[in-house]
């Protein structure tokens, strides 16, 4: 039987003309040497289903999931195919057959769409892994689910610190002379396992003038969508616009996770034909700038201290010329702090291999993506490794510690709070 879902894509699909250039930039297919794992795999596949040779059953699962989604084919494609496009197309439609497992969509269509008990379940979960309940768990659970929690137990940061809390609850430092009336999108993976990195961004821009509102937002709504859950993800965006309607008012939307920034500013698509919010959700995506792209157009000139060592960057992948084509900013802020090594990396837009969850369900792959990352973080002979992602963070972090490096691995804002300490 033919999946009509992707029909609409079938002009896109036919542009591949399967001539393999795909593989010189597909960080999973490096690792695997699947077909399947490539662009040029993944296209027929779609293109069968579309002409119903082929069924979308359990047989092309693989092909659905072990995709990063981070176009690193896309930027080798002659046509510029955006696979990672038509595998959330696929993976919807697959969702639409054969459902979605009964905690996804508890976590996509109840949690992640409510901002109060999407801080409730974090500070479960954080209170689970500091009490050992998340170890002992993983020691009682078998198969592929133990195997994922394993994973993430290996991978995810310590969590020491109390959760960044948003809304009128947030404590905000004032800049000393106003130049900028910001609101800040809090992240959900940096305000549970990075808070430290937003008190350095709120501290960051408070030194270049900025005014900042928390804004009460919910998840940007990536994890849904990236999973095939259109549906959930669309309603998610629409309560964000919702809770988001006074920061029209605000200079910009600011948000140092790039995978917010990123998907914030897709809204305007994602919506695109719902006539209540299409006008709305793309009055709201032009206000959204990332952490970095926002520091560089505002240039208040806020003075930085030196401070000593190499650092190296790497691009997240929805910052990248791929998706956001923030790439000159990040790298312009470290280069302008006194006393500080830039030294650029191999591939540094490739693929960490975190993808979110990606990590913990595809542990193999990713740590084989990981491994190649690293190996190219150690040429550059950084101390430091900055990137503008909590996934990131995390991901690199453990590529740190598993490969015995001893890179301290940090958030942008982290850094540029340093410099402006050292000048006081």
């Amino acid at each position: 039987m033919a999946t009509p879902e992707l029909l609409p894509l079938f002009d896109t699909i036919a542009q591949c003309n399967r001539c393999g250039f795909c593989q010189a930039g597909c960080p999973v297919f490096r690792v695997s040497g699947e077909e399947h794992s490539l662009a040029r795999g993944r296209q027929s596949i779609a293109r069968s289903l579309i002409l119903g040779s082929m069924e979308l059953g359990p047989e092309v699962i693989d092909a659905l999931e072990d995709c990063l989604l981070c176009r690193g084919c896309t930027a080798h494609c002659f046509p510029g195919i955006k696979t990672d496009v038509i595998v959330t197309a696929m993976r919807h439609a697959y969702l639409k057959r054969h459902g979605q497992p009964a905690w996804r969509k508890l976590l996509f269509r109840k949690i992640l769409s409510d901002s109060g008990k999407l801080e409730s379940a974090g500070r479960m979960a954080l209170w689970a892994k500091r009490h050992g309940f998340a170890a002992a768990a993983q020691k009682v659970t078998r198969g592929a689910a133990g195997r994922q929690l394993k994973s993430a137990i290996q991978i995810l940061p310590p969590m020491d610190g109390l959760p960044f809390l948003r809304g009128e609850h947030a404590q905000v430092p004032k800049p000393e002379k106003v130049l900028h009336r910001v609101g800040y999108f809090v992240s959900c993976g940096l305000s549970f396992q990075y808070p430290e990195v937003v008190a350095a961004t709120l501290r960051v821009l408070a030194r270049n003038g900025c005014e900042t509102t928390v804004l009460n937002n919910t998840c940007c709504g990536r994890p849904a969508h990236s999973y095939g859950d259109l549906d959930a993800a669309r309603d998610i965006a629409r309560k964000n616009v919702d809770r988001m309607a006074e920061a029209l008012a605000f200079d910009a939307i600011v948000s140092e996770c790039g995978s917010c920034s990123s998907f914030l500013k897709e809204y305007a698509e994602l919506l695109k034909d719902d006539p209540d919010y299409a006008g709305k959700a793309e009055a709201l995506a032009k206000k959204v700038r990332s952490f970095s792209e926002f520091l560089v157009a505002a240039d208040t000139g806020a003075a930085l201290g030196a401070l000593a060592g190499t650092v190296t960057y790497h691009d997240p992948c929805h910052l990248s010329n791929r998706f956001s084509k923030i790439t000159a900013q990040p790298r312009k802020l470290l280069k302008a702090i006194p006393g500080m090594t830039y030294k650029e990396m191999p591939e540094a837009d490739w693929c960490c291999g975190a993808a979110g969850s990606y990590t913990f369900r595809h542990h193999t792959e990713a740590k084989g993506v990981l491994d190649r990352k690293m190996g190219n973080v150690a040429k550059t002979g950084a101390q430091v490794l900055v990137t503008e992602c909590p996934a990131c963070m995390m991901h690199l972090d453990y590529g740190s510690r598993s490969n015995g490096l001893g890179v301290t691995v940090r958030h942008l804002s982290q850094v540029l709070d340093d410099a402006y300490q050292a000048a006081e």
